[in-house]
């Protein structure tokens, strides 16, 4: 049965010889651990040390004070780790681990100053080394500052981070099958290697179809595109072109040439006008037309030509001067702002626009080889025979008379005539 020693009216005391023991025995000195010793109340050790060998402690309280009793500026120096004041882990023969706050450190972060931070360390007190913290992430209240001092931000240790970060295949950057992207997560940090091989990929697949400053640019305009692939049939479909296409959604595109093989007429819709309703990536392009049921093994690579169908949008590299267009470069001509060059044929862009040759000063224009004058009217001419100049004389060609030469001139007193021969000259002097 239970023994009860009751006090109610003072304290109760045990007092053993100085250093002795005072042990409460719930195992009839089996020392088996079993039993339970019960405090109603607090708890109030007043030791230099207290050793606890239970295997499972449970704590209550939802925080738990160290260093309690401080009444100095931040925790003391005379402390076994000075300024510390945290947890450590008896790791047998290897050395001991910590987890401590520091009041020994300093920081300077986010316009922010402070005293103290938490770190984990390992080894000898005065001879120990920081240790990693193991976790899936780190929620900042803002933003996230990191001080490294000389240090530096690394990844060592991870199996090819980068291609993590990059559709890689065989250790070259490679666009994934699908969605042609080149990055995995646009939110993922990249380390040194992901950036060298993206700037080494995209130079060597760059497509830039424009260089602009200010209001000059130099311009390259080209929709017509060879399809390359059909990637997706439907009641859209979409397709992938060799090159960069220049679309953008809403625009009209005319496809031709598309071939299949064996025949498949779903496919074969393919050849007609379009609306673009997606541009999934600088090479890909979605259409209305509907193809269901089409097999996209059975397209002919690169058969089809995928363009605008209009000459406004013929394919050219255009260079702008101070916002007016200077030069086109087409693949079968050049015009130089008013005038065009066509193969060794120079004419003026617009339709009864003069073409002048002109040498300024004491200068002439010198033509080294024959003249050639083609009958009148010539290319864009209505009339056989010009208008009069404003100022001088004009010659032109047309069927000969009686002067026998086809040389005919008009002057700014609008008088016209033909240049006799030489041979006319002398019979019309002896006649006359």
């Amino acid at each position: 049965m239970s023994k009860i020693i009751r006090t109610t009216d003072s304290d109760y005391r045990i007092i053993t010889a100085q250093a002795g023991q005072i042990i409460l025995d719930t195992t009839n000195a089996t020392n088996d651990r079993s039993g339970t010793v019960i405090i109603r109340g607090d708890l109030e050790i007043n030791g230099g040390s207290t050793t606890i060998e239970s295997e499972i402690s449970t704590v209550v309280d939802n925080i738990l004070l160290l260093s309690s009793g401080n009444t100095g500026v931040g925790l003391p120096v005379s402390l076994d780790r000075p300024r510390s004041s945290g947890i450590e882990v008896e790791r047998g023969s290897l050395a001991n681990a910590r987890w401590v706050y520091d009041d020994s450190v300093s920081w300077d972060l986010g316009g922010a100053t402070g005293i103290g931070a938490w770190l984990g360390t390992q080894g000898t007190i005065g001879a120990e080394i920081d240790i990693p913290i193991k976790t899936t992430g780190i929620i900042p209240n803002s933003s996230l500052y990191i001080n490294t001092g000389n240090g530096i931000i690394s990844v060592t240790g991870t199996n090819n981070y980068e291609q993590s970060v990059l559709y890689y295949d065989s250790g070259v950057i490679t666009p994934d099958p699908s969605s042609f992207a080149v990055v995995r997560d646009d939110d993922t940090i990249p380390n040194a290697k992901a950036v060298k091989d993206l700037i080494d990929y995209s130079l060597s697949t760059i497509v830039i179809d424009k260089i602009i400053e200010d209001d000059s640019k130099i311009e390259v305009i080209d929709k017509n595109n060879i399809i390359f692939a059909i990637l997706e049939t439907g009641v859209k479909t979409t397709f992938q072109t060799k090159n960069s296409h220049g679309y953008t959604i809403n625009d009209a595109i005319t496809i031709s040439g598309v071939t299949t093989s064996p025949t498949d007429t779903f496919i074969n819709t393919l050849n007609g006008t379009w609306i673009v309703t997606d541009v999934p990536s600088a090479n890909t392009i979605e259409v209305t037309v509907n193809t269901t049921g089409g097999n996209i093994a059975n397209y002919v690579t690169d058969s089809g030509l995928a363009g605008t169908g209009l000459s406004v949008n013929e394919p050219r590299i255009e260079v702008t001067v101070e916002g007016t267009k200077v030069t086109s470069f087409y693949n079968n001509r050049v015009v130089l702002s008013d005038i065009e060059i066509r193969g060794t044929e120079i004419f003026t862009a617009g339709s009864n626009e003069d073409l002048i040759l002109s040498a300024n000063g004491g200068g002439v224009v010198r033509i080294k080889d024959t003249l050639e004058l083609t009958k009148t009217p010539g290319d864009d001419d209505n009339v056989n025979d010009p208008a009069a100049p404003l100022d001088g004389t004009r010659l032109y060609s047309k069927t000969l008379s009686t002067g026998k030469t086809g040389l005919f001139f008009i002057n700014e007193n609008n008088y016209k005539d033909e240049i006799i021969s030489k041979n006319r000259a002398l019979l019309y002097s002896m006649l006359f």
